[in-house]
């Protein structure tokens, strides 16, 4: 565990990861990745053949001052956003526990499981909304935001672009949204992410001939 990792977000952050690696079988795990800027990080991001699904995770040690942010921050690059937070953070009401309302907007885990009655996300399983068993198809476009810039500039030279390792990251964003249709651009950046090398996280995984 990396030294800067508490083991309060460590004992969260595992089962976080087994339960993306069984929504998303062959994903790739990648850790503390930028969503799209070096704003707001992604604390898990699962990345499949054709989708993301991005997780913020809140400790008992931690506050959620900042997750509004974080969640909206993790939807603009990511077809799924989870909420991984320590049971402390949970609303009871009406004889039911609930989640706060800072979580608004990603799909709640709570930590540790235990027998509880009420939401439905924060029962006796890592329960899920039905939403991310049938996530919107095509990433946003700000994922495309995640590509480095030599990244997308290879992608430019792919498309036979002049010049392309002198074109701005507007320019190729705007080349790769004008030539490839939603499929292929979410196919391209998870290939992408997938393939990269990244200081913590699974072996890059190589692209299918």
């Amino acid at each position: 565990m990396p030294a800067y990792r508490s083991s309060a977000e460590a004992d969260i952050r595992e089962p976080v990861v087994a339960r993306l690696r069984e929504i998303i079988p062959g994903c790739r795990i990648i850790h503390e990745i930028n969503a799209a800027s070096f704003g707001n990080r992604i604390d898990v991001l699962a990345v499949g053949d054709d989708t993301l699904a991005a997780v913020e995770i809140k400790s008992a040690k931690d506050k959620l001052d900042r997750l509004p942010a974080q969640i909206a921050a993790m939807a603009n690059v990511s077809n799924l956003v989870f909420a991984a937070l320590h049971e402390k953070f949970l609303h009871e009401m009406h004889g039911g526990f609930y989640p706060p309302n800072e979580a608004n907007g990603s799909t709640v885990w709570t930590w540790p499981v235990a027998d509880r009655k009420g939401h439905t996300n924060c029962s006796t399983e890592w329960q899920d909304r039905d939403r991310w068993k049938k996530p919107l198809q095509c990433l946003p476009i700000g994922a495309l935001g995640m590509l480095w810039r030599e990244e997308v500039q290879q992608v430019c030279r792919g498309f036979g672009i002049k010049a392309a390792g002198q074109v701005t990251m507007e320019q190729a964003r705007d080349h790769i949204m004008w030539r490839m249709t939603g499929a292929e651009i979410t196919r391209l950046i998870c290939t992408t992410l997938r393939q990269r090398d990244c200081v913590e996280g699974d072996q890059p995984i190589a692209c299918a001939a």
